[in-house]
């Protein structure tokens, strides 16, 4: 009889059972710990660069030929091509070479999958299980059974498109094996501190720095890839069958889900459209000054059990990933230096240390904050 994964993964939840219910309680503020910071890359020659800007882990992402040929050139996340390693022998490589300076590295395959996807994914990784990576990054409970049914060596953690929004859901994915979770961006630190807190055996993530988003990524299923302007769409479709579903702004953001659009309702009767024009998303990005961040959170997020702070943007260009890692190192320097300041000291420091490296002139508005909570306590 065909396997069906939908029954594999019910059953596995039953299996588990249920468990307590834990009642959070507010994180108090502890002692600052450093905190290391993951940083996206995707060639060979950026391990070098990005290791001595400052990043402690390394985390990429794989778009093998064959996946693309047999269902798209988006990746396993929903980005594009160009933002993955494609050559498995390169991607070995660069593995090596964090290792020699005793950086780890994380591969993400963190899609949501279907049946029909499951033949080339395992033959995927199976490939990866041979390259000597520390963990894999992933949101699909059907590939986590598939990595317990491989029995895999490497650790597992758990991306932000698993969704874990409390201590009942670390609790379940912990008995499956996860050693690592990402939290939420809709997470406020006062319930990442909570629940980091109460679960010592597990590291936790926290977003950082780039593309924030106001919407839950684990639901999420628009692309991430439309960066790029209506004439290079048409250069890049030449001679090709396109349609045409919609009608956007190209200039008003790089992500599908944030592009103006216009709608327009038709009456046959009187073979006329009214149109709407240019309906702006909720989360449009024009709105804000510059690259999303919550350096600020630093001093707040230090003081909870939180190991990594995550640089976001594999599909961003090296030198703004260079230069996030070197912000973000030097404000956690900072913040090692002097452990003992306030808040608001530290926030200042911070604000004008990112106006610095961005080129901003005007004092932060927040609207492009991770953690606008942090500066409303200023």
């Amino acid at each position: 009889m065909k396997r069906d994964l939908g029954s594999d993964i019910i059953l596995k939840i039953l299996e588990l059972g249920q468990t307590n219910l834990t009642t959070f309680t507010t994180a108090k503020p502890g002692k600052i710990i450093m905190l290391k910071i993951s940083v996206p890359f995707r060639a060979q020659g950026e391990v070098f660069p990005l290791i001595e800007a400052g990043a402690d882990q390394l985390y990429c992402g794989y778009l093998p030929l064959e996946w693309e040929k047999k269902f798209t050139n988006m990746e396993f996340e929903r980005k594009g091509g160009g933002s993955n390693f494609t050559d498995i022998k390169e991607f070995k490589s660069a593995v090596d070479l964090s290792h020699k300076k005793g950086v780890s590295v994380f591969l993400a395959l963190n899609g949501l999958y279907v049946n029909s996807q499951y033949s080339v994914l395992r033959k995927i990784v199976r490939e990866m299980e041979a390259i000597d990576f520390d963990a894999y990054i992933i949101a699909d409970l059907g590939l986590l059974l598939l990595l317990r049914e491989l029995k895999t060596k490497k650790q597992m953690h758990l991306s932000t498109g698993a969704t874990v929004f409390n201590a009942e859901a670390v609790d379940f994915y912990r008995k499956l094996g996860i050693s690592n979770i990402v939290f939420d961006r809709q997470t406020t630190i006062k319930e990442m501190g909570a629940i980091s807190m109460q679960n010592p055996d597990i590291s936790f993530e926290a977003f950082i720095l780039n593309t924030l988003c106001v919407h839950i990524d684990g639901f999420c299923t628009f692309l991430h890839a439309c960066n790029f302007s209506l004439q290079e769409l048409i250069a890049r479709t030449r001679g090709k069958k396109l349609d045409v579903v919609s009608e956007y702004d190209p200039f008003s953001s790089g992500d599908a889900c944030c592009l103006n659009y216009s709608c327009g309702v038709r009456n046959p009767s009187l073979n006329r459209s009214l149109r709407v024009k240019k309906i702006r998303p909720t989360f449009y990005k024009k709105s804000v000054n510059s690259t999303e961040c919550g350096a600020c959170a630093l001093y707040d997020i230090a003081a909870t059990q939180i190991k990594t702070v995550k640089i976001v943007g594999r599909q961003l260009g090296f030198d703004e990933r260079l230069r996030s890692v070197k912000f973000i190192r030097s404000s956690l320097d900072f913040l090692e230096r002097n452990k003992n300041m306030r808040r608001h000291d530290f926030i200042n420091k911070v604000q004008a240390l990112y106006r610095q490296t961005y080129g901003v002139k005007v004092s932060c508005k927040g609207n492009n904050c991770y953690h606008p909570d942090v500066i409303l306590k200023k």
